[in-house]
């Protein structure tokens, strides 16, 4: 009885020989098909995740981290679920963004399957089923990039949405009524109704990808740190996260990158410490902040912010890759403030005129508490001169006043001065 009882007390939690060699078996059918299949093998695993957004971007990240491409989703290519297509590519399945329900996602896909591809978001709206879907549906599709191929481009998309809805619902009326025209007068035929695109002008890209963040979980089409790689080289000697290398003793490095993750632990002796991951699309750098740094610098650790940090890189025996201990920390304002020389704006004879000026002026206006001067270059085709601002006029560049410029006058007569 002694006997029985320790073998009961074993059996809550031992596993036979049986029980090991299976699992043996499964773990090697999985690398076997992870190995030969990589492709379908993670479209198949993120489809088994596609209701955890969490999960679904950390396969997306080994993806990446495996060479394999990802596209974003498709409304005339996608199914529900991720898939391969017939060059090796894995589709983004459209049940995987946020927002979007199955019902919905059926309904658009059927539509497709009895009509074929749609040409356009009017064309779409008038085909589906107009019960099953609502504009918030329709946004949340929009901001993921699944509708890129139905219209110019996704600003113009979310604008026309409420035109779309409409013009489906008046043709579902039309078509309502055409079924039960006892002289057989038939309803209008979906290419038949008016396709108009509000006209307006493109959304920044980060506001393309705070809409895919949203509703995928992700940046996929592109990436923030993008818009500041130039900027950047200048406060990192052009060393980019990938060609990091362990530093002498007390020697310090800089790297710069978006932050990806950020969080703060206590030790057992009580002692806090900050890590914060910096992704600058060509690798990743864990960064490490003991007491002292991070009294100083937590304020700045916060996911989807870029940061440029200076310390000493070594190997780290945990994770197998470097990492850093920071000693000084700077976001992209603070290092603009502290780099850059001035702000060049230029302009031509053919677009100053009085309104340009004007709004140009708007524009400065709210940033003129800063050090950086402003060099306004003119330029015709017999002379160029650099104009000055008056101390008064010393701004603080930020990305608000930056993209005002841009926008106003052109992105490549807007840009940051260096020594």
């Amino acid at each position: 009885m002694k006997i029985f009882d320790l073998v009961e007390k074993f059996a809550g939690y031992g596993f036979n020989k049986s029980h090991s060699a299976a699992y043996a078996l499964v773990s090697y059918q999985t690398l076997w098909l992870k190995a030969h299949y990589p492709a379908e093998f993670m479209a198949a695993v993120m489809t088994a995740d596609m209701d955890n957004t969490e999960k679904v971007v950390g396969l997306v990240d080994e993806c990446w981290r495996m060479g394999l491409k990802i596209l974003p989703p498709d409304i005339n290519s996608g199914l529900y679920h991720f898939h391969v297509n017939d060059d090796g590519e894995i589709v983004y399945g459209i049940g995987a963004i946020k927002g979007v329900g199955e019902g919905p996602i059926e309904a658009i896909i059927e539509a497709r399957n009895n009509g074929g591809y749609f040409r356009e978001l009017f064309d779409l709206c008038a085909r589906t089923d107009i019960k099953k879907l609502n504009r918030r549906v329709l946004e949340k599709l929009i901001m993921s990039g699944a509708f890129d191929r139905l219209g110019p481009h996704r600003a113009a998309l979310m604008n026309s949405l409420g035109d779309a809805l409409k013009a489906a619902d008046q043709h579902a009326k039309a078509e309502a009524i055409g079924q039960a025209d006892m002289f057989g007068v038939l309803a209008e035929e979906p290419e038949q109704i008016e396709q108009s695109y509000a006209s307006c002008q493109p959304w920044p890209e980060q506001v393309v990808l705070d809409g895919e963040r949203e509703t995928l979980g992700l940046y996929l089409t592109g990436h923030p740190i993008n818009q500041y790689l130039k900027e950047i080289e200048r406060y990192v000697g052009g060393v980019r996260l990938k060609d990091m290398h362990p530093t002498e003793r007390g020697k310090v490095t800089t790297a710069a990158g978006l932050v990806i993750a950020a969080r703060v632990m206590v030790t057992k002796r009580g002692n806090r410490i900050g890590i914060c991951t910096l992704d600058d699309r060509s690798g990743r750098l864990e960064v490490m902040l003991f007491t002292d740094a991070l009294d100083k610098y937590q304020q700045l650790l916060e996911k989807d912010r870029i940061l440029i940090v200076s310390g000493q890189v070594s190997f780290d025996d945990f994770s197998g890759g470097l990492k850093m201990t920071a000693r000084e920390v700077m976001d992209i304002d603070e290092a603009r403030e502290k780099y850059a020389r001035g702000l060049a704006i230029s302009l031509t004879d053919r677009q100053i005129d009085d309104q340009l000026l004007n709004r140009l002026r708007q524009s400065l206006e709210p940033h003129r508490s800063g050090t950086i001067p402003v060099h306004l270059y003119y330029q015709r085709a017999d002379a160029r001169a650099r104009l000055r601002f008056g101390a008064t006029w010393r701004v603080s560049p930020s990305d608000r006043l930056l993209n005002d410029l841009r926008g106003l006058i052109g992105s490549e007569q807007v840009e940051l001065e260096f020594d």
